[in-house]
């Protein structure tokens, strides 16, 4: 039973960590102006808005605080990652399925199997 529950704390902390931060942070931040929408499609030099989405090179412009020096090794892997969910056909669908979905379920359990082999070695060690 304490392998089930650490198993599925592992599951629900990175998640509720998430909403977490969401809610307290929201108060301390200026609302955007938006055109009707949930999040702005104006471009905003302060801060990213769906325009970044749309249009990643303005956000790299006014957004990004990395060295540029960087973005020549990071934009292809961005790029490729943006590429290959397309040519899955639906972007979004494709996007919830992988990125959101079976990334943070394929490190949950290689996390909780890694903690099974540790405990494992700790006994065998006994």
């Amino acid at each position: 039973m304490k392998k089930q529950l650490r198993n599925l704390l592992l599951f629900v902390f990175p998640f509720t960590l998430m909403v977490l931060v969401n809610h307290f942070i929201k108060s301390s931040v200026d609302p955007i102006p938006n055109d009707g929408k949930w999040n702005s499609t104006l471009p905003i030099a302060e801060r990213c808005t769906w325009a970044c989405h749309d249009s990643t090179n303005y956000c790299i412009e006014h957004h990004v605080k990395m060295n540029k020096l960087l973005l020549k090794f990071t934009r292809p892997i961005y790029f490729g990652e943006i590429t290959l969910l397309q040519m899955i056909g639906n972007y979004s669908f494709a996007n919830i399925l992988i990125l959101v979905t079976l990334i943070p379920l394929y490190i949950w359990y290689f996390l909780v199997r890694i903690i099974d082999v540790l405990i494992a070695i700790k006994e065998a060690k006994k």
